[in-house]
């Protein structure tokens, strides 16, 4: 009998954190695997997922002498203050903005204040 593997499926968009960056949002998107690869005393758990490329992109090659060298991003949960700033800045499906709110417990009036607030650019 072969062995299952567990893993977790997103059941909303998780907001990434490449490379420092702060201002701009990137997402991953819900429905992603992700592959649990080491809890951390500190209270943050890695994950593995697994991304297929099509095609050439421009990439850097580094090296380093750590063994096992991993360089991880972090991801959060969007917060209910920043779902106004996410529309905005990144095209957001309508399925993903809904899992949003409702992981967030956003009411109705809290969405029809966000849309009262939109400012058309």
């Amino acid at each position: 009998m072969a062995k299952k593997t567990q893993y977790l499926k997103t059941m909303e968009p998780l907001l990434l954190n490449a490379g420092g960056e702060t201002q701009y949002f990137h997402l991953l998107p819900s429905g992603t695997p992700l592959f649990k690869d080491h809890s951390f005393p500190e209270g943050h758990t890695t994950y593995v997922a697994y991304i297929n490329i099509k095609g050439a992109f421009a990439a850097e090659t580094l090296e380093t002498d750590k063994v096992n060298f991993s360089a991880p991003i972090w991801a959060r949960t969007v917060q209910k203050e920043e779902v106004s700033k996410l529309m905005s800045d990144v095209p957001v499906s309508k399925d993903d903005l809904v899992r949003i709110m409702k992981a967030r417990k956003m009411t109705r009036e809290e969405l029809a204040q966000i849309v009262r607030d939109w400012k058309d650019e």
